[in-house]
């Protein structure tokens, strides 16, 4: 007969019953922390994880409930809510002060990760104001959220982890593969374009085999990506050579695109890109290699690029977006308008850091002789 009576709890959990829930309440010896023979859920976890929120009400005001306990794989109610989405029920789990926000499955997954892995704004935002939240937890493997969002290409979540200080941006899993560098595997252009952004990221860190994010980006056939890279006016290194084969960026690119044997890991989508792309990617870096200055500045003046810079500019640098902004082509022109009367209001000295950081620029000069062409353009069509 006990058993009936928590077996009901659970079910009205389930299925949305709060009445039944609101009766079984009022009786003293109901165990609001059944799980049952298989432990896969309590109560709790159930309304969690179907999002009935005045449900999980009626359950939080029980003494004697266990707001952590964890289900089979060790996941909290909390952890539930976050992976489903549902932010209210989440918000209402963190307002409990015996909730624990840190608390993660077997595998090392907290509920921040989880959110930023599934690309959950809303609730990444609400565990982000907790002060409790340990924002670089890892998982067993090294990956935090941050990386893990990264890898995702979630290109929201990443903008709003990346301004908090709490978040390391370069921490690398165990392989030594770092968020910009699985950025560039899986060819997240917004989230690389986002990273290379900031000084604080090194674009030539390698994973432990010596290979490059540029070298990942050939090797899998991004030529947006790699065209992009050496673009950016950061110091890429094109000549390292991965451990794995001892091919460098240009060769590995040609090598996979001369590649006829579909991966385990890739789809047929991936095996064309890689084959068309790869021998592209290779001749462009060795243009590079050859003419820097030149391959950089062509690569600058394609169509809607500018553009793009100054949307970096316009919400990470000028106003400290919580959102990553970017300009499209040929539209928001008002928006750039509206840039560059705000900068305008800037000491002069950052006004020419700006300019500069437009086309992707290391320098904080730009009355050079040695300035580029677009350089000197801007100077001479801008009023500052």
């Amino acid at each position: 007969m006990a058993e009936s009576r928590e077996l009901r709890l659970w079910q009205a959990c389930t299925d949305g019953g709060l009445e039944t829930v609101m009766e079984l309440a009022r009786d003293p010896a109901v165990d609001f922390n059944w799980v049952g023979e298989d432990r896969l859920d309590t109560p709790l976890h159930r309304a969690c994880r179907f999002g009935w929120l005045e449900i999980v009400k009626v359950l939080l005001v029980q003494e004697k409930i266990e707001v952590n306990t964890g289900n089979k794989t060790q996941a909290s109610p909390l952890f539930i809510a976050c992976q489903e989405n549902y932010w209210e029920v989440a918000a209402l789990m963190l307002a409990d002060p015996r909730a624990d926000p840190n608390q993660s499955k077997i595998d090392g997954a907290t509920p921040l990760f989880m959110a930023c892995q599934q690309g959950h704004m809303e609730v990444v935002s609400l565990l982000l104001a907790d002060p409790r939240v340990d924002t670089d937890k890892p998982r067993e493997n090294g990956a935090t959220p941050f990386f893990q969002a990264c890898q995702q290409g979630h290109q929201e979540v990443v903008s709003l982890l990346f301004v908090d200080p709490r978040v390391d941006p370069n921490r690398p899993i165990n392989d030594g593969a770092t968020p910009f560098f699985v950025a560039c595997q899986n060819g997240h252009k917004e989230v690389i374009s986002l990273l290379l952004a900031d000084p604080r990221i090194d674009p030539n860190k390698s994973q432990r085999d010596q290979s490059t994010p540029l070298w990942q980006a050939s090797q899998n056939g991004h030529l947006v990506l790699v065209q992009h890279l050496l673009a950016a006016g950061r110091e890429i290194d094109t000549r390292r050579k991965s451990a794995f084969n001892n091919r460098t960026a240009a060769e590995q690119g040609r090598a996979m695109g001369a590649r006829t044997v579909k991966l385990d890991t890739e789809t047929v989508e991936v095996l064309k890109r890689r084959k068309a792309n790869g021998p592209l990617c290779a001749d462009l870096i060795d243009e590079h290699e050859r003419e820097p200055v030149a391959t950089r500045h062509r690569l600058r003046c394609q169509i809607g690029l500018r553009e793009y810079f100054i949307g970096h500019l316009f919400a990470l640098v000028v106003f400290h977006a919580d959102s990553f902004v970017v300009i499209k082509e040929g539209v928001l022109q008002a928006d750039i308008t509206r840039f560059f009367r705000i900068t305008y209001q800037l000491p002069l000295d950052l006004q020419m850091v700006l300019c500069n950081r437009i086309f992707g620029s290391p320098r904080d000069i730009i009355l050079s002789r040695d300035s580029e062409p677009g350089f000197q353009l801007l100077t001479r069509t801008t009023t500052w």
